[in-house]
């Protein structure tokens, strides 16, 4: 799964990595993103790539009553063409949600410690995301989650699952060109990122608290 990712980059290099035509003049780095935050994001338009923020904890449309509804964070690759939650959106709503490392946690002398799982390189990379809108109350909610696959041989040794990250220019472009790749083509990038072309560290149980955010978050520990 994925409960907890970073963004720590300036807006250059984002907009330059993911050809960004459009992107929030008030972003801002994060160091702990939790679910119900505001998340950046990216989708194709017909004007080229947007960015934005949308919450993450995905509220389907047909949701009568969101305070009744827990939101969906994480969507199993596997299971989208099953699941009522998402296959509304597979050949509509398809984006990415934009980062540079992801948190797991692993029990290690009864103790759980978080571990950094980022690329060896730094850059930042594209998780596989869906995205929908419903009005409530007068108001546009939109929201997202973040596609999960199975996790490669770097993450296994913490956790079974692992956020789907989109491998190169052309999984992304594929993932959210929802015009030109219907989902029967798109779904194919859904697997594990090269785990050979990951590395993970331990850091401080600091990050444990959404309410941290600082660079004490990614400070590496010895175990």
């Amino acid at each position: 799964m994925c409960g907890r990712f970073t963004l720590t980059v300036g807006p250059d290099d984002l907009i330059d990595e993911f050809q960004l035509e459009l992107f929030p003049e008030d972003y801002q780095p994060s160091y702990n993103i939790a679910p119900t935050q505001q998340v950046l994001t990216a989708i194709h338009s017909k004007d080229g790539r947007r960015a934005g923020y949308m919450k993450w904890g995905l509220i389907p449309f047909w949701v009568k009553d969101p305070q009744k509804w827990k939101p969906i964070i994480n969507a199993r690759a596997e299971t989208l063409e099953e699941k009522a939650s998402f296959k509304h959106l597979l050949d509509r709503r398809r984006s990415i949600l934009l980062a540079d490392s992801f948190y797991e946690w692993k029990v290690i002398g009864g103790k759980k410690t978080p571990f950094r799982i980022q690329r060896k390189d730094g850059k930042p990379f594209a998780f596989a995301g869906l995205w929908d809108r419903k009005n409530h109350t007068g108001q546009n909610v939109v929201t997202c989650t973040i596609v999960t696959t199975e996790a490669n041989s770097l993450v296994r040794d913490i956790h079974e699952r692992m956020p789907v990250i989109l491998e190169n220019e052309k999984a992304i472009e594929a993932w959210m060109n929802i015009q030109e790749y219907p989902f029967s083509k798109a779904k194919e990038f859904l697997r594990p990122y090269p785990s050979e072309q990951m590395h993970k560290y331990p850091v401080s149980p600091f990050v444990n608290s959404p309410e941290n955010n600082s660079v004490e978050c990614i400070k590496p520990i010895i175990l």
